[in-house]
This record gives C-alpha cells, sequence and structure tokens, in this order.
C-alpha cells in the first residue's frame, strides 16, 4: 500500500482548517496522496510518510487538539519527516514578525526539538467580528486587533510545494 501525507491541524474559526485543505490540495496537484483531518480525529499515523500539522494560535496558545495530538504520538512523529505551521497573526505585513519570531511557547519547546520539524513556518490569520463571542470581541478590541483576512495564499502554496520535494 502506498504511503500518503497527513495535514493535521486544529482550528478555532475555520480559518486553519482552509489553509490546512489548500495545503492538502496543492500536495494532490503535485501527485501526492493526502488526508486532511482535524488533530482530534486521527488515531493511527502508520499509513503516513510524512506529517504536516497546523494549528491556529489565540493569545498565543496552540489549539488544545493539536497539542494533544503531539505529545500523545511524540514517538512516532519523531520517526517521520514533519512539517509545522501555525496561523493567528492579523494585519499586514509578515506574520513571522508580528509574533516577533515566537512560533511557539516554551512548554512546547520540548515537543517540538524531539520530532525535529524540518520547517516551522506561520500564515496570517483572519479575524471575522461576526465569528467572535463577546469576550473574544472584547480581547481583539482591547489588543487593537486589525479585522480582516491576512491569509497568503500564494505563500501557503509555496511552502506546500517545497514539501513535496522533501523525503
Amino acid at each position: 500500500m502506498d504511503k500518503k501525507i497527513l495535514v493535521v491541524y486544529g482550528s478555532k474559526k475555520g480559518s486553519t482548517a482552509e489553509i490546512a485543505e489548500k495545503i492538502g490540495d496543492t500536495l494532490r496537484r503535485k501527485g501526492s496522496s493526502v488526508d486532511v483531518m482535524d488533530a482530534g480525529t486521527v488515531h493511527d499515523l502508520t499509513p503516513y510518510e510524512k506529517i504536516i500539522i497546523g494549528s491556529s494560535v489565540y493569545m498565543g496558545l496552540w489549539h488544545k487538539n493539536v497539542t494533544r495530538f503531539m505529545k500523545k504520538n511524540i514517538e512516532s512523529l519523531e520517526k517521520l519527516p514533519v512539517w509545522l505551521f501555525i496561523s493567528g497573526p492579523t494585519g499586514p505585513g509578515n506574520p513571522i514578525e508580528q509574533l516577533d519570531g515566537r512560533l511557539y511557547l516554551d512548554s512546547l519547546r520540548p515537543v517540538i526539538e524531539k520530532i525535529h520539524a524540518r520547517n516551522i513556518t506561520c500564515f496570517g490569520g483572519k479575524m471575522d467580528p461576526k465569528m467572535l463571542s463577546p469576550f473574544e470581541k472584547w480581547v481583539m478590541k482591547r489588543v487593537d486587533a486589525p479585522e480582516g483576512d491576512f491569509r497568503n495564499w500564494k505563500d501557503i502554496k509555496i511552502w506546500a510545494e517545497s514539501i513535496c520535494g522533501e523525503s
């Protein structure tokens, strides 16, 4: 049986799920067999030869399903090529610079170091006030978070394509 690529994600409002689907579509167009799944639904990594993990980031925190997935599967992940992406910052410009280069909290460092991710990147996020709870609206206003869709689909496609040639 041919091995596949797994794109696994945690998404709070759907924006990161859309990025994961775009990555999956890009890899399929390049000839790969790809499954795109919510991190809370993945139970078996044996069919996969590459793993791409994506997480939404809210107030500096990765999605809980992603952190659980990584910790639960750490032994398998350290034996596979893994790529990581996060999505969350809103506003124009480079999302990695918006995070001051802090792509993950120190509490995730041991897990990320153990799995030896080939690449970790950050894509801009999307903030639609209609999707937010009253508390989230209050927080976003307080931190002056820009509204809008700041995902750069070209950069997402280029990043996904770069994974095709790597083993």
